[in-house]
């Protein structure tokens, strides 16, 4: 790329010398073609970077079937590459020894067995019987007493909860019927004289005294109307309220009746609950006399016997135990699911105990194991989310393990992954790529890597405001081979341009042909506006050129390496 730069250098000399000689007319013409640009607009999101180690490939689980006897090879049914499942039975060896021995075994529990019987015989298992019965019988009997003893005492404590809300009930209705006495009174007291006054004026109507002389007939026969409605209306209130206070104090009657049948039900209940403990206790008695009875003849006269034949039937138990452990010995089943990778038996040849004649490998995932720096393994964790990669073919995984403890010579950190499916094309032990994301930022401004330049170490960007170029500062966070996070100079409506051209330079006038691939549409016609198409130029070219057309601005260069 140097000896390109420097081709373009000297010519772009040759140019600006020529382009002296050129008319002032040519220079007017150039100046106001406009460059076709396409531009982007800022996406906010995540970005992440992977890296590359090398993996070492292992099945997830793998056995090395070994037979725990020796002796000969009578069954073998699974060669290489055959898959088996746990349990499957791999081979057989010749067990006739092993069946005399079980069998003699069992002949010498039965023998024990036996004596057992004639030794305790029918008789002491119907007297334990009997025995227990009776004590069963108790059991149930205080059962049903401590039953009944529950529900009279549960139903004690509903009618003290009901003595309690009757007596809240009685407060309340006391205080009501007090409260009915005293508007009763007070009304009576408000409206006795009224009362008074307006029969005192119905008699004189009715008289016919000098209070109504001067009225007609006419007149005195409404006024009398009118008194005698008024007399009738306040003596209803007075009514009303008297009614009221009669039904206040109805009811306090009614809840002391209550309560005194309330108090009636707790004594009978209480009664009941003494009976009933008094029998409990007799219950009680007579269970201790018989459990102890039985306690005795079980403890004293049939302990030396039992334990006698109990140690016998143990020890046959046991070699019968024995003797079925060794027989199992003889037959070897797989003890994984999964493909065999070798088999070290043959039938009719002798095996030797502790002798590898199996390989089993679970092949259903792979686990590939890898070494990383401490900075990636702070990065890294369990769940996350791995690419395997191996003869061009990617497969996904999980991290299922990331190591606390470097290695003493490496100084690495080992991290495990779980491959599933890959089992065909994955052998055991081979070496694969592991992709793994160390470096990621979200919610952050990203823009195409290609719309990115530098000049001395410094990014900048070229925007479209207002139709024209302008070369923008910016700070660059995290990139990768396709896009870079922009962490100051941009906003989420920036018109970043996406390609380059010849005429890219700051301040100079701007044509859009596109934004964020989509063709703009003009105000007055509202078609897509037509452009040419914008130059290609391979990118370790660009900035040569734009060197060229920018002379007076810092070589607008993408550096090499720069990510």
């Amino acid at each position: 790329m140097n000896g390109k730069r420097c081709v373009l250098l000297g010519l772009t000399a040759v140019l600006g010398m020529t382009a002296t000689a050129c008319s002032g007319s040519s220079e007017e013409t150039e100046e106001v073609e406009k460059a076709a640009v396409d531009v982007v607009t800022p996406e906010r999101g995540s970005l992440s970077t992977d890296t590359v180690y090398m993996g070492t490939a292992a099945p997830q689980q793998q056995v090395y079937v070994t037979p725990m006897v020796s002796g000969t090879v009578t069954e073998v049914n699974f060669q290489v590459g055959d898959t088996v499942q746990e349990g499957d039975l791999l081979f057989r060896i010749d067990d006739e020894a092993a069946q005399l021995q079980l069998a003699s075994a069992e002949a010498a529990y039965h023998s024990a067995e036996a004596g057992v019987q004639a030794a305790t015989g029918g008789a002491r298992d119907l007297q334990n019987y009997q025995t227990e019965q009776s004590i069963q019988q108790l059991r149930d009997s205080m059962n049903d007493v401590d039953e009944s003893i529950d529900e009279m005492e549960s139903n004690l404590g509903d009618l003290r909860d009901a003595g309690g809300q009757l007596s809240s009930a009685k407060s309340a209705a006391q205080a009501a019927a007090d409260q009915a006495g005293t508007a009763y009174y007070t009304l009576q007291g408000e409206l006795q004289p009224q009362i008074e006054e307006i029969q005192k004026r119905i008699t004189e109507v009715q008289s016919g005294t000098d209070a109504s002389e001067g009225q007609s007939d006419s007149e005195l026969t409404a006024e009398l109307q009118k008194a005698q409605s008024e007399l009738a209306g306040l003596q209803a209130q007075l009514n009303q309220s008297k009614t009221a206070f009669d039904q206040a104090q109805a009811a306090v009657t009614q809840i002391d009746g209550q309560i005194a049948a309330n108090e009636s039900a707790k004594t009978q209940l209480k009664s009941g609950i003494d009976t009933a403990e008094d029998s409990r206790e007799t219950i009680n008695e007579n269970l201790a006399t018989a459990e102890q009875s039985y306690a005795i003849t079980q403890n004293e006269v049939y302990p030396d016997t039992d334990a006698t034949y109990a140690a016998q039937l143990e020890s046959a138990a046991v070699g019968i135990d024995s003797a079925q452990m060794q027989l199992d010995y003889y037959t070897v089943e797989a003890p994984i699911s999964g493909v065999i990778e070798s088999v070290g038996v043959e039938k009719d040849q002798m095996v030797s105990a502790g002798t590898a004649a199996y390989v089993i490998s679970n092949k259903e995932s792979m686990t590939v194991t890898f070494q990383v720096t401490e900075e990636a393994k702070n990065a890294l964790a369990v769940g996350d989310p791995v690419t395997v990669e191996r003869g061009g073919d990617t497969y996904e995984g999980t991290i299922t393990e990331v190591g606390t403890m470097a290695g003493a010579q490496t100084h690495l950190f080992t991290v495990k992954a779980s491959v599933a499916g890959a089992s065909e094309k994955i052998p055991n032990g081979v070496t694969v790529k592991v992709y793994a994301t160390t470096h990621e930022e979200d919610n952050k401004l990203i823009i195409p890597y290609d719309a990115l330049y530098f000049s001395a170490g410094n990014a900048y960007v070229y925007c479209v405001e207002d139709g024209t170029i302008v070369r923008t500062p910016v700070t660059v966070g995290l990139m990768s081979d396709t896009e870079a996070v922009i962490e100051e100079g941009l906003a989420e409506d920036s018109l970043v341009v996406e390609n380059w051209s010849s005429r890219l330079r700051d301040g100079a006038p701007a044509e859009v042909a596109s934004v964020n691939g989509e063709t703009p549409v003009t105000e007055e016609t509202e078609e897509p506006v037509e452009t040419e198409p914008a130059e290609t130029v391979p990118a370790d070219e660009k900035a040569e050129a734009a060197e060229e057309e920018a002379p007076a601005e810092t070589a607008p260069a993408k550096e090499e390496g720069a990510e």
